[in-house]
Protein backbone atom coordinates (compact mmCIF):
# COMPACT_ATOMS: atom_id res chain seq x y z
CA UNK A 1 0.00 0.00 0.00
CA UNK A 2 1.06 3.62 -0.33
CA UNK A 3 0.29 6.66 1.85
CA UNK A 4 -2.34 8.13 -0.45
CA UNK A 5 -4.48 5.00 -0.54
CA UNK A 6 -8.20 5.65 -0.25
CA UNK A 7 -9.32 3.42 2.61
CA UNK A 8 -12.68 1.71 3.04
CA UNK A 9 -13.59 4.39 5.59
CA UNK A 10 -13.47 6.86 2.71
CA UNK A 11 -15.66 4.62 0.59
CA UNK A 12 -13.09 2.65 -1.40
CA UNK A 13 -12.28 -1.06 -1.36
CA UNK A 14 -8.55 -1.64 -1.14
CA UNK A 15 -7.25 -0.01 -4.29
CA UNK A 16 -3.51 0.25 -3.82
CA UNK A 17 -0.27 0.49 -5.72
CA UNK A 18 0.45 -2.82 -7.44
CA UNK A 19 -3.15 -4.06 -7.35
CA UNK A 20 -4.44 -5.49 -10.63
CA UNK A 21 -8.02 -4.55 -11.49
CA UNK A 22 -10.01 -6.95 -13.69
CA UNK A 23 -6.84 -8.93 -14.52
CA UNK A 24 -5.74 -6.06 -16.74
CA UNK A 25 -5.06 -2.71 -15.08
CA UNK A 26 -2.09 -2.57 -12.69
CA UNK A 27 -2.40 0.40 -10.32
CA UNK A 28 0.63 2.72 -10.37
CA UNK A 29 -0.58 5.38 -7.96
CA UNK A 30 -3.38 7.76 -7.17
CA UNK A 31 -4.06 10.55 -9.66
CA UNK A 32 -6.92 12.39 -7.98
CA UNK A 33 -9.53 12.29 -5.25
CA UNK A 34 -12.85 14.06 -4.79
CA UNK A 35 -16.04 13.83 -2.80
CA UNK A 36 -17.63 11.33 -5.19
CA UNK A 37 -14.71 9.06 -6.04
CA UNK A 38 -11.03 8.52 -6.70
CA UNK A 39 -8.96 8.33 -9.87
CA UNK A 40 -5.94 6.08 -10.17
CA UNK A 41 -3.10 5.94 -12.67
CA UNK A 42 -2.73 2.41 -14.01
CA UNK A 43 -0.92 0.38 -16.65
CA UNK A 44 -3.13 -1.41 -19.16
CA UNK A 45 -1.13 -4.64 -19.33
CA UNK A 46 -2.98 -5.83 -22.40
CA UNK A 47 -2.37 -2.76 -24.59
CA UNK A 48 0.75 -1.46 -22.86
CA UNK A 49 -0.52 2.05 -22.18
CA UNK A 50 -1.10 4.18 -19.10
CA UNK A 51 -4.75 4.88 -18.33
CA UNK A 52 -6.79 6.50 -15.60
CA UNK A 53 -9.10 4.29 -13.54
CA UNK A 54 -12.06 5.98 -11.86
CA UNK A 55 -13.88 4.45 -8.93
CA UNK A 56 -17.08 5.98 -7.57
CA UNK A 57 -17.39 5.71 -3.81
CA UNK A 58 -20.21 3.42 -2.61
CA UNK A 59 -23.29 5.05 -1.17
CA UNK A 60 -24.01 4.95 2.55
CA UNK A 61 -25.21 2.95 4.32
CA UNK A 62 -23.31 0.09 2.73
CA UNK A 63 -25.13 -2.97 1.50
CA UNK A 64 -26.14 -4.84 -1.65
CA UNK A 65 -28.66 -2.17 -2.71
CA UNK A 66 -26.10 0.63 -2.28
CA UNK A 67 -23.49 -1.37 -4.19
CA UNK A 68 -25.92 -1.90 -7.07
CA UNK A 69 -26.78 1.81 -7.19
CA UNK A 70 -23.08 2.66 -7.31
CA UNK A 71 -22.57 0.16 -10.12
CA UNK A 72 -25.46 1.70 -12.06
CA UNK A 73 -24.06 5.22 -11.54
CA UNK A 74 -20.65 4.09 -12.79
CA UNK A 75 -22.02 2.48 -15.93
CA UNK A 76 -24.31 5.43 -16.59
CA UNK A 77 -21.46 7.96 -16.29
CA UNK A 78 -19.30 5.91 -18.66
CA UNK A 79 -22.10 5.55 -21.22
CA UNK A 80 -22.81 9.28 -21.20
CA UNK A 81 -19.13 10.24 -21.50
CA UNK A 82 -18.56 7.64 -24.23
CA UNK A 83 -21.01 9.51 -26.49
CA UNK A 84 -18.46 12.29 -26.81
CA UNK A 85 -15.32 12.02 -28.94
CA UNK A 86 -13.58 15.38 -28.98
CA UNK A 87 -9.95 16.50 -28.61
CA UNK A 88 -10.90 18.63 -25.59
CA UNK A 89 -12.88 15.98 -23.69
CA UNK A 90 -11.40 13.08 -21.73
CA UNK A 91 -11.94 9.80 -23.62
CA UNK A 92 -13.64 6.84 -21.90
CA UNK A 93 -12.29 3.42 -22.94
CA UNK A 94 -14.19 0.84 -20.93
CA UNK A 95 -16.10 -0.16 -17.80
CA UNK A 96 -14.79 -3.18 -15.88
CA UNK A 97 -15.96 -5.21 -12.89
CA UNK A 98 -13.60 -6.22 -10.10
CA UNK A 99 -14.49 -7.72 -6.72
CA UNK A 100 -18.11 -6.54 -6.92
CA UNK A 101 -17.07 -3.00 -7.87
CA UNK A 102 -17.26 -1.17 -11.21
CA UNK A 103 -14.45 0.99 -12.57
CA UNK A 104 -14.18 3.34 -15.55
CA UNK A 105 -11.02 3.07 -17.66
CA UNK A 106 -10.28 6.32 -19.44
CA UNK A 107 -7.62 8.48 -21.02
CA UNK A 108 -4.78 9.44 -18.68
CA UNK A 109 -3.42 12.95 -19.01
CA UNK A 110 -0.50 14.44 -17.06
CA UNK A 111 -2.38 17.54 -15.96
CA UNK A 112 -3.68 19.80 -13.22
CA UNK A 113 -7.24 20.86 -12.64
CA UNK A 114 -7.94 24.48 -13.46
CA UNK A 115 -8.50 24.96 -9.73
CA UNK A 116 -4.98 23.72 -9.00
CA UNK A 117 -3.51 25.86 -11.78
CA UNK A 118 -5.14 29.00 -10.40
CA UNK A 119 -4.06 28.19 -6.84
CA UNK A 120 -0.47 27.65 -7.93
CA UNK A 121 -0.05 30.36 -10.57
CA UNK A 122 -2.84 32.87 -10.01
CA UNK A 123 -5.41 34.24 -12.49
CA UNK A 124 -4.85 33.77 -16.21
CA UNK A 125 -4.19 36.51 -18.73
CA UNK A 126 -7.26 37.22 -20.90
CA UNK A 127 -5.72 35.73 -24.04
CA UNK A 128 -5.02 32.37 -22.40
CA UNK A 129 -8.36 32.28 -20.56
CA UNK A 130 -10.10 32.90 -23.89
CA UNK A 131 -8.08 30.15 -25.56
CA UNK A 132 -9.07 27.63 -22.89
CA UNK A 133 -12.66 28.87 -23.06
CA UNK A 134 -12.79 28.22 -26.78
CA UNK A 135 -11.49 24.69 -26.35
CA UNK A 136 -14.01 23.90 -23.63
CA UNK A 137 -16.90 25.50 -25.52
CA UNK A 138 -16.05 23.42 -28.57
CA UNK A 139 -16.10 20.17 -26.56
CA UNK A 140 -19.30 21.12 -24.76
CA UNK A 141 -20.97 22.13 -28.04
CA UNK A 142 -20.21 18.61 -29.28
CA UNK A 143 -21.75 17.21 -26.08
CA UNK A 144 -24.87 19.33 -26.57
CA UNK A 145 -25.14 18.12 -30.16
CA UNK A 146 -25.30 14.58 -28.71
CA UNK A 147 -28.04 15.61 -26.29
CA UNK A 148 -25.71 15.65 -23.26
CA UNK A 149 -25.99 18.36 -20.60
CA UNK A 150 -22.87 18.31 -18.38
CA UNK A 151 -24.55 20.02 -15.36
CA UNK A 152 -21.35 20.47 -13.33
CA UNK A 153 -18.92 22.65 -15.29
CA UNK A 154 -16.43 24.20 -12.87
CA UNK A 155 -12.65 24.62 -12.53
CA UNK A 156 -12.54 21.30 -10.65
CA UNK A 157 -13.81 19.51 -13.77
CA UNK A 158 -11.43 21.15 -16.22
CA UNK A 159 -8.03 19.53 -16.74
CA UNK A 160 -5.15 21.63 -18.08
CA UNK A 161 -2.50 19.42 -19.64
CA UNK A 162 1.25 19.93 -19.50
CA UNK A 163 1.14 21.48 -22.98
CA UNK A 164 -1.48 24.01 -21.83
CA UNK A 165 -4.61 22.55 -23.45
CA UNK A 166 -7.96 22.18 -21.68
CA UNK A 167 -10.06 19.01 -21.36
CA UNK A 168 -13.54 18.76 -19.86
CA UNK A 169 -14.06 15.78 -17.57
CA UNK A 170 -16.45 14.25 -15.01
CA UNK A 171 -19.85 13.51 -16.52
CA UNK A 172 -20.99 11.97 -13.24
CA UNK A 173 -24.15 14.10 -12.95
CA UNK A 174 -24.63 14.73 -16.68
CA UNK A 175 -28.01 14.19 -18.30
CA UNK A 176 -28.34 12.62 -21.73
CA UNK A 177 -31.22 11.77 -24.02
CA UNK A 178 -32.24 8.16 -23.48
CA UNK A 179 -30.46 7.80 -20.12
CA UNK A 180 -31.94 7.92 -16.65
CA UNK A 181 -30.93 10.67 -14.27
CA UNK A 182 -28.20 10.22 -11.67
CA UNK A 183 -30.08 12.54 -9.34
CA UNK A 184 -33.64 12.98 -8.23
CA UNK A 185 -35.85 15.69 -9.64
CA UNK A 186 -35.97 18.85 -7.53
CA UNK A 187 -32.44 18.39 -6.19
CA UNK A 188 -29.86 21.10 -6.88
CA UNK A 189 -27.25 19.56 -9.18
CA UNK A 190 -23.74 20.93 -9.64
CA UNK A 191 -21.25 23.10 -7.77
CA UNK A 192 -23.15 25.99 -6.12
CA UNK A 193 -20.69 28.77 -6.99
CA UNK A 194 -20.94 27.86 -10.70
CA UNK A 195 -24.68 27.30 -11.05
CA UNK A 196 -26.83 29.39 -13.35
CA UNK A 197 -29.31 31.63 -11.48
CA UNK A 198 -32.32 29.67 -12.73
CA UNK A 199 -30.79 26.41 -11.46
CA UNK A 200 -30.02 28.00 -8.09
CA UNK A 201 -33.71 28.93 -7.98
CA UNK A 202 -34.77 25.33 -8.60
CA UNK A 203 -35.07 25.00 -12.39
CA UNK A 204 -33.81 21.90 -14.16
CA UNK A 205 -30.32 22.33 -15.69
CA UNK A 206 -30.22 22.55 -19.48
CA UNK A 207 -28.00 23.68 -22.32
CA UNK A 208 -28.23 27.40 -21.31
CA UNK A 209 -27.18 26.61 -17.74
CA UNK A 210 -24.08 24.83 -19.07
CA UNK A 211 -23.26 28.02 -20.98
CA UNK A 212 -23.59 30.04 -17.78
CA UNK A 213 -21.39 27.61 -15.83
CA UNK A 214 -18.71 27.89 -18.51
CA UNK A 215 -18.91 31.68 -18.17
CA UNK A 216 -18.54 31.40 -14.39
CA UNK A 217 -15.53 29.12 -14.87
CA UNK A 218 -13.88 31.62 -17.22
CA UNK A 219 -14.71 34.47 -14.82
CA UNK A 220 -12.84 32.52 -12.14
CA UNK A 221 -9.90 31.98 -14.49
CA UNK A 222 -9.66 35.76 -14.96
CA UNK A 223 -10.41 36.91 -11.41
CA UNK A 224 -9.21 34.03 -9.27
CA UNK A 225 -12.67 33.65 -7.69
CA UNK A 226 -16.18 32.78 -8.94
CA UNK A 227 -18.67 35.56 -9.79
CA UNK A 228 -20.46 35.35 -6.43
CA UNK A 229 -17.48 34.29 -4.34
CA UNK A 230 -17.62 31.28 -2.05
CA UNK A 231 -19.43 30.71 1.20
CA UNK A 232 -19.58 27.84 3.67
CA UNK A 233 -23.26 28.70 4.00
CA UNK A 234 -24.50 27.07 0.80
CA UNK A 235 -28.01 28.52 1.12
CA UNK A 236 -26.62 32.06 1.33
CA UNK A 237 -24.43 31.37 -1.70
CA UNK A 238 -27.36 29.97 -3.69
CA UNK A 239 -29.36 33.11 -2.85
CA UNK A 240 -26.57 35.33 -4.21
CA UNK A 241 -26.24 33.18 -7.33
CA UNK A 242 -30.00 33.27 -7.83
CA UNK A 243 -29.95 37.08 -7.86
CA UNK A 244 -27.93 37.02 -11.09
CA UNK A 245 -26.28 40.38 -10.27
CA UNK A 246 -22.76 40.09 -11.69
CA UNK A 247 -19.91 42.50 -10.98
CA UNK A 248 -17.93 42.57 -14.26
CA UNK A 249 -14.44 41.05 -14.05
CA UNK A 250 -11.81 43.71 -13.34
CA UNK A 251 -8.99 41.92 -15.15
CA UNK A 252 -10.87 40.50 -18.14
CA UNK A 253 -9.77 43.19 -20.57
CA UNK A 254 -11.14 42.52 -24.06
CA UNK A 255 -12.50 39.12 -22.91
CA UNK A 256 -14.95 40.79 -20.53
CA UNK A 257 -17.76 41.23 -23.06
CA UNK A 258 -17.71 37.56 -24.10
CA UNK A 259 -17.73 36.35 -20.48
CA UNK A 260 -20.62 38.64 -19.56
CA UNK A 261 -22.68 37.37 -22.50
CA UNK A 262 -22.22 33.82 -21.20
CA UNK A 263 -23.27 35.05 -17.75
CA UNK A 264 -26.49 36.75 -18.84
CA UNK A 265 -29.18 36.25 -16.21
CA UNK A 266 -31.76 35.42 -18.89
CA UNK A 267 -31.14 31.91 -20.28
CA UNK A 268 -32.74 32.87 -23.61
CA UNK A 269 -30.30 35.77 -24.03
CA UNK A 270 -27.18 33.62 -23.67
CA UNK A 271 -25.40 32.33 -26.77
CA UNK A 272 -25.65 28.64 -27.50
CA UNK A 273 -22.54 26.63 -26.73
CA UNK A 274 -21.86 26.36 -30.48
CA UNK A 275 -22.12 30.15 -30.78
CA UNK A 276 -19.77 30.54 -27.82
CA UNK A 277 -17.29 28.20 -29.49
CA UNK A 278 -17.42 30.29 -32.66
CA UNK A 279 -17.40 33.72 -31.02
CA UNK A 280 -14.58 35.95 -32.21
CA UNK A 281 -12.76 38.66 -30.29
CA UNK A 282 -10.38 40.39 -32.68
CA UNK A 283 -9.17 42.69 -29.91
CA UNK A 284 -7.92 39.77 -27.79
CA UNK A 285 -4.37 39.69 -29.08
CA UNK A 286 -5.84 40.14 -32.59
CA UNK A 287 -6.71 36.44 -32.45
CA UNK A 288 -9.70 34.17 -32.04
CA UNK A 289 -10.82 34.12 -28.42
CA UNK A 290 -12.93 31.00 -28.81
CA UNK A 291 -11.27 28.83 -31.38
Amino acid sequence: MFPDEVTPAEGSLFVYEGAVIADRYRVLGRAGHGAMGAVWRAKDERLGRVVAIKQLFPESPAGPAAAERTRERTIREARVAARLRHPHAVVVYDVVEHESMSYIAMEYLPSRTLTELLEEEGPLVPEYAAELGGQLASALAAAHAEGVVHRDISPNNVLVTTDGAAKITDFGVAHARGEGSATGRGLVVGTPAYLAPEVADGAEPGFPSDVYSLGATLYTALEGRPPFGTDDNQLALLKRVGSGDIIPPRTGGPATDVVLRLLHSDPAARPTMAEAAGARRDDVAAADAFE
